[in-house]
């Protein structure tokens, strides 16, 4: 087989894996709706909000996982991209290392974790041990998930997506059902959503673990490794991961307890809801950037940096055109959505869900830089200016709060730190590497800030129509849907795209 024949079966096995994890996107995403407006009934606004400042340490394995899950395939891809590899020896010492990440962070949370709740959490009186039961099945499910990362990872490496989309599909539906039954039930239920969460993370644990061994048992045979220079790549590497997760986990965690410092659980609340709304898109670039991961890391492995850096430069674009694609609609009408999905719009929760939409579209610049910063491995610099730019979030916030600005500044803040470390990757791309970054630029960045500032446009003219009942506003969101459509199809795309695109649109019309 040819290098163009090995290049087209590559892109076919990237599009397969696409429209699976889009696929499981769509029915997620549905389902994912429906289950927020659930626990938003059935807890309140304000027990919503205490959860998400208490249950934060399930966000906080959320981030950390996805930086090891990151890590643990990428030292998986190489492995399998290489003749001589041996990916058991990365699966045990990963398996090692989370296991000691578990136990840390259970220390943690038991020591640092139960200071701050007993001294600084602002509750309503009567809900302190609602408070500290969050605390501890969230712990539970946090370490449980850390653990689960590894398995969890071999099915990304092998580009078994479509079994990823199974669990998680019907992980989505069962998490459905048991929200569904705490809208009749008569007692605590904050404690008992904390208990479902935990038992949707428990079922994942158990399937990912069963399908590993029935269909890679010599991959995940137990093998200890007891030479320190077995792990001290993997563990540098996934220590500057790491860092960089712990400043995103905190920028995140850490606005949610400075909005609850300054402005109380209610506020928190809409912070909450604004965080689902920024997941739900995100999804859309991040499964995106995650199908096309593992062709960028076995290309750098094999040498082929061209086809890693093509890969990685349309990846970037794509991602960019999901978002503003979700976007626009979501803005212009984003009270409208709120009341459809939540019944009642609670306070502050249309401006912090508007601005966190800016926060998704930023945040989609960094499809595929990072994955091939990943794959080429010298991530220290990458991680710390980051890491820094990230964490300087919080003093600044506070000191602002302090000042008397409103709750949304924490948000502007991430657009900011998230415009200065993008520029400064590309900066590091070319130090570090003498990456062609302009020509990344031009290929990944100059469509989609054509088609931004068409829907900057569109949205000025937009604001000044006045619109009244809820059928207007609704023409509103179809428009503005077909227009993000329209500028994404014809502008975001080159000719040979639009024409592999137009066959799968046609068969969709037809249906």
């Amino acid at each position: 087989m040819d290098q163009s024949e090995n290049y087209r079966s590559d892109n076919k096995r990237i599009a397969k894996n696409t429209l699976i994890v889009y696929a499981r996107l769509v029915v997620t995403t549905i389902v994912g709706v429906l289950t927020s407006r659930f626990v938003l009934q059935a807890l309140g606004i304000s027990d919503y909000g205490l959860y998400n400042v208490v249950g934060g340490v399930i966000a906080l394995f959320a981030v950390i996982a996805g930086s090891m899950s990151s890590t643990t395939i990428r030292f998986l891809n190489i492995e399998i991209g290489r003749q001589d590899g041996n990916p058991n020896k990365i699966f045990n010492v990963y398996q090692v290392t989370h296991i000691a990440f578990a136990v840390l962070v259970l220390i943690i949370a038991e020591t640092i974790g139960l200071f701050y709740i007993w001294n600084y959490l602002k509750v309503a009186p009567g809900k302190e041990s609602d408070a500290m039961f969050v605390f501890q099945v969230s712990t539970i499910v946090a370490c449980i998930g850390i653990i689960n990362v590894h398995y969890q990872s071999v099915f990304v490496a092998k580009e078994k997506f479509l079994h990823i989309a199974i669990i998680d599909i019907v992980n989505s539906l069962i998490k459905l059902a048991l929200v569904w039954m705490l809208l009749f039930y008569t007692g605590n239920a904050l404690r008992l959503y904390a208990i479902i969460m935990s038992v949707t993370t428990f079922v994942s644990f158990i399937v990912y673990h069963y399908l590993c061994f029935k269909y890679w048992p010599r991959l995940v045979r137990w093998k200890f490794y007891n030479n320190f220079s077995e792990y001290k790549d993997l563990l540098v590497y996934n220590n500057y991961n790491l860092l960089a997760s712990a400043a995103l986990m905190g920028r995140s965690q850490g606005s949610n307890i400075l909005i609850n410092f300054f402005f109380g659980t209610i506020v928190n609340g809409a912070y909450g809801i604004a965080r689902t709304v920024q997941g739900f898109v995100e999804m859309f670039t991040v499964n995106f950037d995650s199908a096309a991961a593992p062709q960028i890391t076995q290309s750098v492995s094999r040498g082929d940096m061209q086809r890693a850096s093509y890969i990685a430069s349309r990846s970037c674009r794509i991602c960019q055109l999901l978002s503003l694609l979700i976007v626009l609609p979501l803005y212009v009408e984003m009270e409208l959505v709120l009341r459809v999905w939540l019944g009642v719009v609670p306070q502050h929760s249309v401006l912090f869900c508007r601005v966190i939409l800016i926060t998704v579209l930023v945040a989609s610049t960094r499809g595929g830089i990072l994955r091939l910063k990943d794959a080429l491995g010298k991530i220290k610099w990458f991680m710390i200016i980051y890491s820094f730019w990230y964490f300087l979030t919080l003093p600044v916030g506070f000191i602002l709060f302090k000042l008397g600005y409103p709750p949304v500044t924490i948000l502007v803040l991430y657009i900011l730190s998230d415009v200065l470390s993008r520029i400064s990757q590309l900066v590091l791309m070319k130090v570090i590497y003498n990456y062609d970054i302009m020509s990344f630029v031009g290929e990944a960045y100059s469509r989609p800030l054509i088609i931004a500032a068409l829907m900057f446009a569109y949205l000025l003219i937009y604001s000044q129509l006045h619109l009244q009942s809820s059928l207007q506003h609704f023409i509103g969101l179809m428009v503005a849907a077909a227009v993000a459509a329209l500028l994404v199809f014809f502008l975001g795309l080159y000719a040979n795209e639009r024409k592999q695109v137009l066959p799968y649109i046609s068969k969709i019309l037809n249906r």
